[in-house]
This record gives C-alpha cells, sequence and structure tokens, in this order.
C-alpha cells in the first residue's frame, strides 16, 4: 500500500475546504486573541526595559531597519494584492491557505507588529512596534467580519 495515493479520506478533506474549528462565530475570538497576545508580549518587552535590561541589539538596527522596510512592503503589498488587486498569486495562495480571507489579512498585519517587537526588543526603541500595532488594528478595519449570524 502506498502513502502517496491521489484519492482523498473524508478525514483529509471537507467539503467546505475550511477547518472546523474556524467558524465564523469564532473569528471574534480568534482576533482577541491575536490581539491580545501582540499588546501582551509588547508590555512584557516594555517590562523588561522599565525594570533596567540594557538592549543586546543595539549594533543591528542598520540590518533589522532593512528587515524591517521589506517586512513593511510584503505585507502591504499582499493586503493590497487581497483586498483590490486580486492576482493570480493571491488567489492561489487563498486557494491553498484554507483560512477565511479576514484572519489572513490579520495576521498579515500581526506579521508587521511582531517585527516591531523583535525591533523593540533588541533596541528599546518602540516605534516600529506602535507603527505595527496601529496597522494591525487597521487591519481589523479592512478586513471585517463576514458571514457571522
Amino acid at each position: 500500500m502506498s502513502h502517496t495515493v491521489p484519492n482523498s479520506s473524508i478525514s483529509t478533506s471537507s467539503a467546505s475546504g475550511v477547518p472546523p474549528w474556524l467558524t465564523p462565530d469564532r473569528l471574534p475570538r480568534i482576533r482577541s486573541i491575536l490581539l491580545g497576545l501582540t499588546l501582551f508580549v509588547g508590555l512584557l518587552v516594555w517590562t523588561a526595559f522599565s525594570l533596567g535590561l540594557v538592549p543586546r541589539g543595539t549594533h543591528l538596527v542598520a540590518k533589522l531597519r532593512v528587515i524591517g522596510v521589506m517586512t513593511w512592503v510584503y505585507a502591504l503589498v499582499q493586503i493590497v494584492d487581497m483586498k483590490l488587486w486580486h492576482s493570480r498569486f493571491a488567489q492561489r495562495r487563498r486557494a491553498a491557505s484554507r483560512i477565511p480571507e479576514a484572519l489572513e489579512g490579520w495576521l498579515l498585519g500581526q506579521m508587521i507588529a511582531w517585527f516591531g517587537i523583535a525591533y523593540y526588543a533588541l533596541t528599546d526603541d518602540a516605534r516600529w512596534y506602535v507603527g505595527g500595532v496601529l496597522l494591525f488594528l487597521f487591519s481589523f478595519v479592512v478586513f471585517p467580519i463576514r458571514g457571522s449570524r
């Protein structure tokens, strides 16, 4: 018996393509968890610096800024592509991801906020984090929850 048989079983595929735990009714809870984790980790970094921790990544500032710009550009292009352009790449990624468009948009916004957390933790400079959280919150407006109740 081969494990590469192209036939899919009931246990490996679903009719809707969306995982059963990812219903529209649960999206508000998922959004709250994503936001809560992002704010909590930022609070942990702030607390560590308030207690006197010295940033150890200041020698990486130039490299981190380049990575930050690349992260912002990537996420913003993907968000615009999902909302306006609807390219083949975005359509294929959406079909392969099997998660709602709203969640995918929030995760792109969260990616920017989490880069800001990493930058903040290494340099004690919260500007990238604050900007990332603002864009993350904006992603909630751009990608509203649809189809609940």
